[in-house]
């Protein structure tokens, strides 16, 4: 939590969220900016050719194009799109 940013009487408490909460409830004066750190990215599960290849296969029933299709998995996967491509055309 940042207090009073760009300013002489500038302050940042790092704590969880419930700590920060009751600091705060004694009166706060001044501008607050609550700055939360994101989730750590998931580590890709290695998939195997054949699952690329019925992600694929699912999201064009599911009425995308080949090329849509492609990006989307590889999007979600993490895996590049050229080997996607590959998976899904062998």
């Amino acid at each position: 939590m940042c207090r009073e940013l760009t300013k002489t009487h500038e302050e940042v408490r790092r704590g969880e969220l419930a700590d920060l909460a009751k600091w705060a409830a004694d009166g706060v004066r001044g501008e607050i900016t609550i700055v939360v750190s994101g989730a750590a990215p998931a580590a890709p599960v290695p998939l195997g050719e054949d699952a690329v290849r019925a992600l694929v296969t699912a999201e064009v029933e599911g009425g995308l194009s080949t090329k849509d299709a492609v990006a989307a998995v590889a999007r979600r996967t993490g895996i590049p799109r050229k080997a996607v491509y590959a998976a899904a055309h062998r």
